[in-house]
């Protein structure tokens, strides 16, 4: 995890990541253990301590920000029926 996040920081000035909520998502026994083995809490850490130091951009995005159903062309969100969900 060291590697890669040194590795983020180095190569890029601004780095965007997605606020998860961890704990959250850890209280659904069927996903807990691919979770906690995924380690988000630390990557994040590890991202932010390098981006500080480094002078590079973190940028948190909102967990509830509706990125995946904004278009990128016309800044559009999509609603109701056009949604996408799981």
């Amino acid at each position: 995890m060291h590697k890669y996040t040194t590795h983020l920081v180095k190569e890029y000035d601004a780095i965007c990541i997605e606020d998860l909520d961890v704990k959250g998502m850890l209280m659904s026994h069927v996903a807990s253990k691919g979770v906690h083995r995924a380690l988000f809490g630390r990557f994040r850490s590890y991202l932010e301590y390098k981006c500080k130091s480094a002078g590079v951009k973190l940028v948190i995005a909102n967990r509830f920000y509706p990125s995946t159903q904004r278009c990128a062309a016309c800044g559009n969100i999509k609603k109701d029926d056009e949604k996408i969900t799981l």
